[in-house]
């Protein structure tokens, strides 16, 4: 009898990026969350995993940072129970492709016939091989993380889910199109902008039924202001208006030059992250990163063992010194002015160098060490 791999325990280890590629694969399995992924009651019951085993398998193919992890155990399986039915009838074109003459008619088997030939096993790489909506990119070789995000920014939510209604779209997607405008991430904000300017579109007279209400509000409240001026007089004309209009100084102090110098190549100091500077250390320079994503305005984090910034909303990848290699943003981080006073290093917000511009070798963008 044929054995099998059958999985008895899942779990998810640190490292993952959010990405949705697990619930896509393997939904009754997996539930991604705001910050991470993780595994459904039911499947901590290896019951309920084994026969799951190949979406499990697939999901553990297309995650981007490979942390999903899993146990498996060998178990007799009957001859043929996950062999894919075969056709009624082979067209003559197959049957030439495999070397047999296309037969007219399907003869009587004689008690003579050999035996069917046993069905192989099948092992667990065969059957992430064979699982469904993997590309034939993937299969020559492409990098199955990219694929994984590729998969996933497609199948889950976006125009594709929304527009066909699909009964299989998350609960988390779901969630995002129950929220108002104000409270959604920027990328899921400017589809919802966009959608709506779709809508207004089909519907000229919403327009001017919009811009109707507005001028009643318009008046209505001229109407409210006019009314609290009088009564209220200079007083609360006084109280409403504020006494000074400051903007907050663009300018940031990030320490003694000294502790830069002591870094290696390649290394980056994230002190001042909260302020939206990231200090990097390059063979000879020293810089200042804008923290910002230039895909969709999202924070990446830096990770260190990895060498790489890399952005938790749509899997943006930045070398150290801020050039993008990977996912979707189209150009690299921005750098601010640097420059050194009285032994203080200080980083100006309010000018940025730009890569692709050519002025990141311009004087002000980096200092020499």
């Amino acid at each position: 009898m044929a054995q099998k791999e059958r999985i008895t325990k899942v779990w998810i280890e640190e490292g993952c990026i959010v990405c949705d590629a697990c619930e896509t694969a393997a939904p009754t399995v997996f539930e991604v969350t705001d910050d991470t992924c993780i595994i459904r009651p039911e499947a901590l019951n290896p019951d309920f995993t084994k026969p799951l085993t190949a979406e499990i398998v697939e999901a553990a193919e297309e995650c981007p940072t490979d942390v999903i992890k899993y146990d498996v155990v060998l178990e007799d399986a009957p001859e043929g129970a996950d062999a894919p039915t075969p056709p009624a009838a082979k067209s003559t074109a197959s049957a030439d492709a495999a070397g047999e003459a296309p037969a007219k008619a399907a003869p009587a088997k004689s008690p003579e016939a050999p035996a069917p030939k046993p069905a192989e096993p099948v092992t667990a790489a065969a059957t992430a091989a064979k699982a469904p909506g993997k590309s034939d990119e993937a299969a020559d070789g492409l990098d199955p993380g990219i694929q994984a995000l590729l998969r996933a920014a497609t199948q889950r939510g976006g125009n594709v889910g929304i527009l066909k209604k699909a009964a299989t779209v998350p609960e988390s997607v779901q969630s995002i199109k129950r929220k108002p405008a104000r409270d959604l991430p920027p990328d899921a904000k400017q589809a919802r902008v966009i959608q709506e300017a779709k809508k207004r579109s089909k519907d000229p007279d919403k327009d001017r039924r919009a811009l109707l209400n507005t001028a009643a509000l318009t008046v209505g409240w001229s109407a409210f202001g006019v009314s609290v001026g009088v009564s209220c007089g200079p007083a609360f004309a006084r109280f409403m208006m504020p006494n000074v209009l400051e903007e907050p100084d663009p300018r940031v102090r990030v320490g003694k030059i000294g502790k830069y110098v002591e870094m290696e190549p390649g290394d980056v100091n994230e002190d001042y992250k909260p302020q939206g500077i990231w200090m990097i250390r390059e063979e000879s320079r020293i810089a200042a990163l804008s923290i910002i994503c230039t895909h969709l305005g999202c924070i990446p984090n830096w990770l260190k063992n990895d060498r790489k910034f890399k952005c938790p909303c749509h899997g943006s990848g930045y070398r150290p010194d801020g050039i993008n290699f990977e996912g979707p943003t189209p150009r690299p981080l921005e750098r601010f002015k640097i420059f050194v006073e009285d032994g203080i290093v200080i980083v100006d917000k309010s000018n940025k160098y730009q890569y692709e511009l050519g002025q990141w070798d311009m004087l002000g963008s980096y200092l020499e060490v």
